[in-house]
C-alpha cells in the first residue's frame, strides 16, 4: 500500500513540481492492475504486425540473436528466445509458486468449502478444454494429441485486467474467484509441463536438483531469511533441473515453495520498538533543521525500515519486489518473442488449421462451458456455495474471462510442438482468436450481471 504525502509534508528538489506534473499520472497508471495487461498486450500486438508488414526477418534474426555467458573456458551461449523462455520465465513461475503458497496457507484455497468453487471451476475448464481439442485433433485426422494442455491455462495479468477495466460493474469477489481459479488452473500447467512435457530424465541432475531442494527447505526450518541464500539456490536448483531434462520452469514453482512465511518477529515487538522509534525521533527533533542535518535522525529512521522488514514476511515481500519486474518486463519479452504469427489472408482448409480450430474452441467453449457446468454442480451438491456479492451469470462471464490463456498457452504449445513450425503457427493462431474471443464473451456476460 502507497500513501500519498500531502504537498505540505514534501521536501521538492528544485525541478520536482513540474517533473510530477508528467510522471504522478504515469506512476498511477503504472501501480494500476490494468497496467500488465495492457503492456502484455501491445507487446504481443508489436510481434504480430511485424511479422505481417513484412519485418518478419528482422523479427526472427532478433529473436535468434545469440547472448553468451563466459568464463574461461566455460561457456554457456543460447538465443535470446532461449533465455527468456528457459531463463527469466523461471521469474515468472517463482512468483507463482509464491501465489499458490500463499493462496493455500491464507488466501481463497485456504478454507475448504470457499476452496471447492474454485477447485471445481478449475477441474471443469481443464478437462473439458483438452477433451474438445483431442475430438477435434481426431476429427481431423492429424498427428497433434500432444497439444491437448494449450487450452487448459489461464492468462490471469490479463483477465484481471479486464475485471479491472470493467470497475464496480464486476464484484470485488469475482476477482478473487478468478484469481483462485487461475492459480489452480497454472498448478495444473505445471504439473502438465512437467509430467507430459518432458522428453528424458537425467537421474544424476535430478538427483542433485533433490539434494539443493532439500538444502532450501532446511535453511527455512533453520529460521533463515537472507534473500540471498535462497537466490543462490534457485539458480542451482535451476540449472541442475535445465540439465536434467525437464523444464527447467519447474524450478521457479519448487524454488517458490521453500520461501519461509513466518517473519523474524511477531506484530507485538513491531509495535512496542516502533513507539519507541518514535518516542526517540520526536524527542531529538529540531523544527528548523532537516534529516540530513540530524545523522541521530536518520539512524532512528533507518531502524525504523530495519523493524518494519523484521516483521513483514519474505513470502510476500519478495513477490511485490518482483512483481512489476516480471509482468511490465519479463512476461511482455516473453509475448514479443513467442507471439510473432502470420495471419492468413484467405480461409485456410480444415486440414491445414485442425489445430487452431482445436485450441479456439477448447479456450473458448472449453472454458466458458466447462467452468459453468462444474460450478453448477459443485453448487447444487452443496460442496460449494457462492460468495457474497456474486451470482450465477458472474460465474459463466468469468469461465469465459478464463478463456484467455495467451502467456501459458503459448507457453505450452511451444513445449508441445517443438521443432514443428507449422503447428506452433496454427497453435498460435488459435490463441490469439480463442483468447479475444472468449474476453469479449466474458465481458458481455459480466455487464449483462451487473445490469440485472
Amino acid at each position: 500500500m502507497k500513501y500519498k504525502i500531502r504537498d505540505a509534508n514534501r521536501r521538492h528538489a528544485p525541478l520536482e513540481r513540474s517533473f510530477l506534473k508528467l510522471s504522478s499520472p504515469l506512476e498511477a497508471f503504472i501501480n494500476s492492475q490494468a497496467m500488465a495487461g495492457i503492456v502484455l498486450f501491445i507487446a504481443a500486438l508489436l510481434a504480430i504486425l511485424m511479422v505481417n508488414v513484412g519485418w518478419q526477418h528482422q523479427y526472427e534474426t532478433l529473436s535468434k540473436l545469440v547472448l553468451a555467458v563466459s568464463l574461461g573456458d566455460w561457456e554457456i551461449s543460447h538465443s535470446i528466445h532461449y533465455w527468456i523462455n528457459d531463463g527469466l520465465m523461471v521469474l515468472f513461475f517463482f512468483i507463482l509458486g509464491l501465489e499458490i503458497k500463499y493462496e493455500c496457507l491464507v488466501g481463497a484455497l485456504s478454507d475448504l468449502k470457499d476452496a471447492a468453487l474454485v477447485i471445481a471451476m478449475a477441474i471443469g475448464g481443464m478437462v473439458l478444454p483438452a477433451l474438445i481439442y483431442l475430438l477435434i485433433v481426431s476429427i481431423g485426422g492429424i498427428d497433434a494429441y500432444q497439444g491437448w494442455g494449450i487450452p487448459m491455462a489461464t492468462d490471469t495479468a490479463f483477465a484481471i485486467g479486464i475485471l479491472t477495466l470493467l470497475g464496480t460493474r464486476a464484484p470485488r469477489a469475482a476477482a478473487i474467484i478468478l484469481t483462485g481459479l487461475a492459480i489452480v488452473d497454472d498448478m495444473g500447467a505445471v504439473a502438465v509441463i512437467g509430467l507430459f512435457y518432458t522428453e528424458e530424465i537425467v537421474v544424476s541432475s535430478l538427483l542433485w536438483a533433490g539434494l539443493t531442494l532439500i538444502a532450501m527447505l532446511l535453511m527455512n526450518l533453520l529460521g533463515i531469511r537472507k534473500a540471498s541464500f535462497y537466490f543462490i539456490g534457485g539458480v542451482l536448483l535451476w540449472w541442475f533441473i535445465l540439465q536434467s531434462g525437464i523444464h527447467a520452469t519447474t524450478a521457479g514453482i519448487l524454488a517458490a515453495l521453500m520461501v519461509p512465511t513466518r517473519p523474524y518477529a511477531n506484530k507485538v515487538w513491531f509495535q512496542r520498538k516502533m513507539k519507541n522509534v518514535v518516542k526517540n525521533f520526536e524527542e531529538v527533533n529540531k523544527p528548523d533543521s532537516t534529516i540530513l542535518e540530524s545523522g541521530e535522525q536518520h539512524a532512528l529512521a533507518v531502524e525504523a525500515e530495519d523493524i518494519a522488514k523484521k516483521t513483514t514476511t519474505p513470502i510476500i515481500r519478495w513477490g511485490n519486489s518482483l512483481d512489476k519486474p516480471v509482468s511490465l518486463i519479463i512476461l511482455p519479452l516473453f509475448a514479443f518473442l513467442n507471439a510473432g504469427m502470420l495471419i492468413p489472408t484467405d480461409i485456410p482448409e480444415f486440414s491445414d488449421a485442425v489445430v487452431t480450430l482445436a485450441v479456439l474452441f477448447g479456450l473458448v467453449l472449453g472454458k466458458g462451458i466447462g467452468i459453468s457446468v462444474f460450478a453448477w454442480l459443485s453448487l447444487k451438491t452443496g460442496i460449494a456455495r457462492l460468495p457474497k456479492g456474486v451470482d450465477f451469470y458472474h460465474i459463466v462471464g468469468i469461465g469465459f474471462l478464463a478463456g484467455i490463456g495467451f502467456t501459458m498457452s503459448l507457453f505450452i504449445s511451444a513445449l508441445a510442438f517443438e521443432g514443428q513450425p507449422e503447428l506452433i503457427e496454427q497453435a498460435k493462431l488459435g490463441i490469439l482468436f480463442g483468447s479475444i474471443i472468449a474476453g469479449i464473451l466474458g465481458t458481455v456476460f459480466l455487464l449483462f450481471a451487473s445490469r440485472r
